[in-house]
């Protein structure tokens, strides 16, 4: 194992840790051979997110909430307001369309903090990815019948 990879499991067991004394599920760092991370599986606030931790990149984290809300075809240019509107509206955090245009992620990105990072720090990454996923909900549910899908 490299001493990058070896230095990432460390840091994603670490943010694994602070969210069980946070009081959150979370599951031991796993190891995605695909895409050269370590990914964390944490409920929070009744969303599944992933924290994962890119080797190529080990200062870098990115907490994704993937496949959140399926966007049918007709439905996309709604979707893509949505988009526009939570991506305008919410800090920090952005929602976005997966490769195919039919289903969302809401994601936060940021460098990892060393030591001074702190789970204070981390919860409110957590809710900024829940309250953009909400606020885009929200605005996809407020559209025009003749928007939404039938």
């Amino acid at each position: 194992m490299s001493d990058t990879r070896a230095r990432l499991e460390a840091r994603a067991q670490q943010y694994q840790e602070w969210m069980c004394e946070e009081g959150y599920r979370a599951r031991d760092p796993v190891w995605d051979d695909q895409a050269d991370t370590w990914d964390v599986h944490v409920k929070y606030e009744g969303a599944t997110l992933l924290l994962v931790f890119d080797v190529d990149d080990a200062g870098f984290v990115r907490i994704l909430m993937p496949n959140f809300w399926t966007v049918e075809p007709e439905a996309l240019p709604a979707a893509l307001a949505a988009l526009d509107l939570a991506n305008k509206k919410c800090k920090c955090a952005k929602v976005h369309l997966n490769a195919r245009g039919d289903d969302t992620i809401a994601a936060v990105e940021f460098l990892d903090q060393g030591d001074q990072m702190r789970p204070a720090t981390l919860l409110r990454y957590l809710a900024m990815v829940v309250n953009a996923a909400k606020f885009f909900a929200g605005a996809m549910q407020e559209q025009p019948e003749s928007m939404q899908p039938a």
